[in-house]
C-alpha cells in the first residue's frame, strides 16, 4: 500500500500525518508527503511530535511535484487548498479529502500555540488510525 499525505505547505499536518503512518501503518506500507508549496517543517510541529516520543528526523518539506500521485494507492489531502488544487487524478476514488485546521495559523500566547499544535497532532493520530482500519485487509475468511 503506498499513501501520500497533502496539505499546503508541507510543513505541519501532512508531515505530522507521515510521522504518525511510519509508525502506525504497517512497515511494508509506503509512506510520503507533500505540499502545493514547500516551506522548512517547524519547530512547533517537531516538539509537538517529540512530545508523543515520535521524531521527525529524515522528514524534509516537499513538492507535490515530486511525485507522480497516479501511483499511490491512497491521496488524502488535509487542507482545502490542497483538495481544490489537486490534479486530476487517473482514479479519483483514491483520493480522501480531510481538510483540518492548521495549527501554524493559530495566534495566542505560547501556551495557545502549543495547544493548537497539539490538537491538530491529536486529530490527524486519530484520523492516521482510521485510515489504518480502512484499508486493512480482514481477517482471513473461513476455509
Amino acid at each position: 500500500m503506498k499513501v501520500i499525505f497533502l496539505c499546503t505547505a508541507n510543513s505541519c499536518r501532512s508531515q505530522m500525518a507521515e510521522a504518525w503512518a511510519r509508525s502506525i501503518f504497517p512497515p511494508s506500507w509506503e509512506i510520503a508527503s507533500a505540499g502545493l508549496i514547500t516551506y522548512p517543517i517547524t519547530d512547533s510541529t517537531r516538539a509537538a511530535m517529540a512530545e508523543v516520543g515520535l521524531d521527525m528526523a529524515g522528514q524534509r518539506s516537499q513538492s507535490i511535484d515530486e511525485y507522480d500521485l497516479d501511483a499511490f494507492d491512497l491521496v488524502v489531502t488535509l487542507s482545502s487548498q490542497s483538495t481544490r488544487f489537486l490534479p486530476l487524478l487517473k482514479d479519483p476514488s483514491r483520493h480522501r479529502a480531510h481538510p483540518m485546521s492548521d495549527p501554524m495559523s493559530v495566534k495566542g500566547s505560547p501556551e495557545e500555540v502549543v495547544r493548537a499544535f497539539a490538537a491538530g497532532r491529536d486529530c490527524i493520530e486519530a484520523l492516521v488510525r482510521n485510515l489504518l482500519t480502512e484499508h486493512s485487509p480482514g481477517p482471513p475468511s473461513p476455509d
